[in-house]
């Protein structure tokens, strides 16, 4: 599909907000999230791309795609060192959606180990793999997680989320369900933990977005 194909399915979609009330409304959550926390909020050279970049594709701007180069019906995985402020940047969008009333923006967010945390306690475990599988996801974390405890593979550990990724990518090709994902691996990473087969299909699946920088937690 061309560009300007998709500029018209695009144009056709419900139209969130634009993209500078977008940025207004993001500083003013973000600000308010990380006073919480004692912390201040600063856009500076690190950050400020992809911000930018982030509030551009969740306000469904076209520029995303016509000068960034990226897909909107593609979902996200982001990059960074570990503390960038990955996991931070997807809960703000997930209260902006609450506080908004946005219901296209929601989406659960769940920490990788705590799938596999679920599926090691889980009877029927292939539920587990089900649940992951379908619908709109933030996998935060991607790679912290342990090899899960699986009877039915050999008695031994099994990685699940090369077969929740590879399900999920059935589901993006036939349904076009987005996912998100943050990690603090790299590409070449990502390829040794989950298989070429994964990484290929990362390549349909995501835009990929580097937060650069270390760690703003202290």
């Amino acid at each position: 599909m061309s560009i300007k194909e998709r500029k018209k399915v695009v144009e056709k979609k419900e139209i969130i907000m634009g993209t500078f009330e977008m940025k207004r409304i993001y500083i003013k959550v973000a600000s308010e999230y990380y006073s919480r926390e004692n912390r201040d909020f600063t856009i500076d050279e690190n950050n400020q791309n992809y911000l930018n970049l982030l509030c551009k594709y969740f306000s469904r701007d076209i520029e995303f795609e016509t000068i960034h180069r990226g897909e909107l019906r593609k979902g996200l995985l982001v990059i960074g060192n570990p503390g960038t402020g990955k996991s931070s940047s997807f809960k703000i969008i997930q209260m902006i959606s609450k506080i908004y009333g946005l219901k296209s923006l929601w989406f659960p967010i769940v920490e990788t180990k705590k799938v596999v945390e679920k599926f090691n306690v889980e009877k029927n475990k292939d539920s587990i793999i089900e649940n992951y599988s379908i619908g709109t996801f933030c996998f935060d974390d991607l790679g912290s997680e342990n090899e899960a405890n699986n009877i039915h593979v050999w008695g031994s550990k099994e990685d699940i989320f090369i077969r929740i990724l590879e399900n999920r990518y059935d589901e993006f090709i036939a349904k076009n369900t987005k996912t998100f994902i943050t990690t603090n691996l790299s590409l070449i990473q990502i390829e040794k933990r989950y298989g070429s087969r994964v990484r290929d299909r990362f390549v349909s699946m995501f835009n990929l977005i580097e937060l650069n920088g270390t760690s703003r937690r202290f």
